[in-house]
């Protein structure tokens, strides 16, 4: 038995592996990772999983981290004979936080994946500040974000930091600790907190602080405009 992230959950579905939602039946009908199948840990046994290869790798794979049911489920199936089974720890909650394609009864709110932006300037701790500028001047946005070589995001660069007479550096000129959103997190009530704080912006990343893009408020503004059906909120006579 072997524990997996998401990258590698995604590689192994792409290769025939099966995946298996362990949770009750009714958590996997409301919401499921792409193509996965539902066999609640309770019914996990021989017979549910008779049509499956043994021979190929299988996924399972419960809530979040803290959630038992899928280790417990890699066990029952390395006692049954799998010959390669992985425990996709982290679960739905981390699978949804990063975006990742679900299916299910759930009516599904848009999120930030929606009008998330890629086209953020980016550049490492060590760089100089004259190499950054062009880039920021590029940028729709008017800053860079600071990230490790892995795209973990450790700071925001803002235009002015850029014309610090005395800093040469992007560690020194950046701002630490920025806030940051995930990929599932609904658009409503993310615009309503970047509008009570005056924000254009919202920075996503994934659970591991991984740098996903940036969403601007105007875009997220406009597509919920959109989305309101013709005569919202209008009076009746």
């Amino acid at each position: 038995m072997r524990i997996v992230e998401a990258q590698e959950v995604e590689r192994l579905a792409s290769e025939g592996a099966t995946i298996i939602d362990v949770l009750p039946q009714e958590e996997y009908e409301e919401e499921h990772l792409a193509g996965a199948v539902g066999i609640p840990l309770k019914a996990l046994d021989a017979s549910s999983v008779e049509g499956v290869d043994r021979a190929r790798p299988v996924v399972v794979y419960c809530w979040d981290a803290l959630c038992d049911l899928s280790p417990r489920a890699a066990a029952v199936l390395d006692e049954l004979g799998f010959e390669d089974v992985c425990d996709y720890a982290a679960g739905k909650v981390d699978w949804t936080a990063r975006g990742l394609p679900t299916e299910g009864t759930k009516v599904q709110e848009p999120t930030v994946t929606a009008v998330l932006r890629t086209d953020v300037a980016t550049c490492r701790p060590d760089e100089e500040l004259a190499a950054v500028a062009r880039r920021v001047e590029d940028s729709p946005f008017g800053f860079a974000l600071v990230t490790r070589e892995d795209g973990t995001l450790l700071g925001r660069l803002p235009a002015d930091g850029l014309n610090q007479p005395s800093v040469d550096g992007v560690a020194e000129a950046m701002s630490l600790g920025p806030s940051t959103v995930r990929a599932d997190s609904e658009l409503e009530p993310l615009v309503e907190r970047l509008q009570g704080n005056d924000l254009r912006f919202a920075i996503v990343t994934d659970p591991r602080g991984r740098l996903l893009g940036v969403v601007r408020r105007g875009d997220a503004e406009r597509l919920l405009q959109e989305r309101e059906p013709v005569g919202a909120g209008a009076g009746h006579d």
